[in-house]
């Protein structure tokens, strides 16, 4: 499947933020696997994480952990965890199953290419779906689109 324009919406969605190197990207997953194992909370849906570039770290970047969950909760102040109602990405390029390629940044850049060459502005975070297929995971990469104001 080639690269196309899709949106992304989820309901009843933990979230957990933190600052962190690229390589230690799988430790908010595993933050977030550990919550619902503690708390009796159910997932019903795969883990997302989105990425922003850090300013001055090419290395390093704003991760947040998304992950849907079976009904609304009502977290304590101390949590490093957050509830949203509604998660929604209205619209943005999707590159199916991009572990095809060497990792998720290539899939990335990839990606920026499609949009360049198509005059597409984007968003420079991304959203990577883990689907765990057989033990493995699958990586859907939504890449956003900036604004569009009126259409």
């Amino acid at each position: 499947m080639g690269i196309g324009m899709y949106s992304l919406v989820l309901d009843n969605v933990l979230t957990y933020e933190v600052e962190q190197k690229k390589d230690d990207w799988q430790n908010g997953v595993y933050e977030m696997e550990n919550f619902t194992l503690n708390k009796d909370v159910y997932k019903n849906g795969p883990v997302i994480f989105s990425c922003k570039q850090h300013t001055t770290d090419k290395n390093a970047g704003l991760f947040t952990y998304y992950l849907p969950i079976s009904s609304s909760v009502v977290l304590s102040d101390e949590s490093v965890f957050t509830f949203k109602e509604t998660f929604v990405l209205e619209k943005a390029l999707l590159l199916r199953q991009a572990d095809q390629e060497i990792d998720f940044y290539a899939a990335y850049e990839k990606v920026i290419s499609y949009a360049n060459s198509n005059k597409i502005e984007v968003e420079d975070t991304y959203y990577c779906v883990l689907l765990e297929v057989y033990g493995e995971y699958m990586i859907d990469l939504y890449v956003p689109l900036k604004e569009q104001g009126d259409e």
